[in-house]
């Protein structure tokens, strides 16, 4: 059967006509025909046929069934008419129905194929070849975190695809094209597919659909139109794949059994300090088949809105092992833990750190990252600055993405508030400042900050205020008369700066 609205979509785009009534009806179609004067009252009209016939002969037909008039001069007000107001040839939109009625059942028929290689267990690679057979077109089944998990041709991989470990993953370029283009948006919130032009490839488009576990989006389909252009039928025809692979992906273990136990023993021994010689952890590591490098970092992962919970956690900890290479992942009291390790200072050196944002928002889950480190038995140290990003709402996140390294601060005036009032640490050259520009009507406070804010430069910091570097300085001139400020003098530089951070931090 084919859905009203397709063909009503197929007439108008090829007699360049509109067609009014129910067009955008989800009714469907089984077969049409055409109606031949006179008209009879006892006509017995098919519910699921679309009929045709000359508006002069038909208009006062009266059915429930779905009627299509050519030469309209006016609506009569039946839900159940469609009217066109040319006089096009009947035979020409019947032989246009009949090409869309056929091009569903063919898709029908391949779709019902498919399900059958899915009901046989031959997996995702027999899936999609049994697709590409009928969308003549190569297409790849990707998961959130950008890795392939299969293509049809098998050995179709351009210059789209990057190859670690034997195993492929989308390239960082066409990533950025795909969030530019508001794909992965897209992807994540609704069901349906998406069609785009790539910008490095502007002679081919790219059909985008979701697939989705239980309202949680676990992969997508990535069709390219490299032999053929893409028709209507197209966008149905992967829309119902993607439900095959829906219940195709819940066979595998990451998304339907109980977390894996390879590393929770070890990571829950780091993290309650029962391992006591670095030495015993290192062989720990050797037995999981786990590197030791020089550095490590801690990091936590929490989920909001509705993709909490909706997978099995194995999901989330295979395919954030796919962006962190050298790692080793565990639920921990609720709450995903992540160790990772490297011989680069900087932990994103050995990863693709814009893969992981769109993770992150494709997901919709929050990232917090430790302090680097160098004793693995430090881990429960780090795991504590992890767990403290995640709870405390005042700290500052870049990307769904929290850092220790910039939310520190807000670590100590916690920890020691039932010892000190943060505000009495607050250098009082500020707030007096606070009550000069309150009475004065002066930006004193505002244009000091500014100036920190703006590593400490004369230039940047009148750029960022958008006033002329004069005005800057007979500021700072001011602001010196009427404190103790001195721009050569590090230690009053470095006590207004910490009390600019506690004034954030209430």
């Amino acid at each position: 059967m084919a859905c009203l609205k397709n063909i009503a979509q197929k007439i108008q785009d090829k007699f360049q006509v509109n067609i009014h009534g129910s067009v955008f009806s989800e009714r469907r179609i089984e077969s049409v025909h055409y109606l031949l004067p006179p008209y009879d009252d006892q006509l017995q009209l098919d519910p699921d046929t679309l009929y045709i016939g000359n508006y002069e002969d038909f208009h006062t037909l009266n059915s429930d069934s779905c009627v299509l008039l050519l030469g309209c001069c006016m609506d009569n007000g039946n839900a159940n008419q469609l009217y066109v107001n040319q006089a096009l040839d009947p035979f020409a939109v019947l032989n246009c129905i009949q090409q869309e009625l056929y091009d569903c059942r063919k898709a029908d028929l391949k779709r019902d194929e498919v399900f059958q290689v899915l009901q046989a267990g031959y997996g995702y690679q027999s899936m999609l070849d049994t697709a590409r057979s009928y969308l003549k077109n190569p297409i790849t089944l990707c998961t959130t975190s950008f890795s392939i998990l299969a293509s049809s041709p098998e050995d179709y991989f351009d210059d789209k695809f990057d190859v670690y470990n034997n195993k492929f993953y989308l390239k960082s370029k066409f990533i950025r094209n795909m969030k530019e283009k508001e794909v992965l948006q897209h992807l994540f919130t609704s069901f349906s597919p998406i069609i785009v032009d790539i910008d490095d490839s502007p002679e081919i488009s790219y059909l985008f659909c979701s697939i989705h576990i239980r309202r949680a989006a676990v992969g997508y389909l990535c069709i390219s139109s490299l032999y053929r252009p893409f028709e209507a039928a197209d966008s149905a025809f992967a829309m119902n794949l993607s439900k095959l692979f829906s219940l195709e992906m819940q066979k595998a273990e990451c998304y339907a059994e109980k977390t894996g136990l390879r590393y929770e023993c070890f990571l829950t021994d780091l993290i309650e300090q029962n391992l006591h010689s670095e030495n015993i952890a290192a062989r720990h590591l050797a037995q999981l088949g786990e590197p030791f490098y020089q550095y490590f970092w801690v990091l936590g992962f929490t989920f909001h809105g509705f993709s909490n919970l909706q997978l099995n956690p194995n999901y989330y900890i295979d395919q954030l092992s796919g962006i962190f290479k050298r790692s080793m992942a565990f639920f921990y009291k609720g709450t995903l833990i992540l160790l990772h390790t490297s011989n680069y200072k900087d932990p994103y050196q050995s990863i693709d750190k814009h893969k992981l944002s769109l993770f992150l928002q494709l997901n919709q889950i929050n990232a917090a990252i430790s302090f680097r480190f160098e004793q693995i038995l430090d881990t429960w140290r780090y795991y504590n600055q992890v767990m403290f990003l995640l709870k405390n709402e005042k700290c500052i996140m870049k990307e769904r993405c929290l850092t220790y390294e910039e939310n520190f601060l807000n670590h100590l005036l916690q920890a020691s508030q039932d010892e000190i009032n943060a505000e009495t640490i607050i250098h009082p050259d500020l707030l007096f400042l606070q009550n000069y520009d309150r009475e004065n009507n002066t930006e004193y406070m505002k244009t000091l900050k500014a100036y920190f804010l703006n590593n400490r430069n004369a230039l940047n910091t009148s750029n960022y205020l958008h006033i002329h570097k004069s005005t800057f300085f007979y500021r700072i001139g001011k602001i010196g008369d009427l404190t103790e400020f001195d721009p050569s003098n590090a230690q009053i530089l470095f006590s207004y700066e910490f009390s600019f951070r506690i004034l954030d931090h209430l």
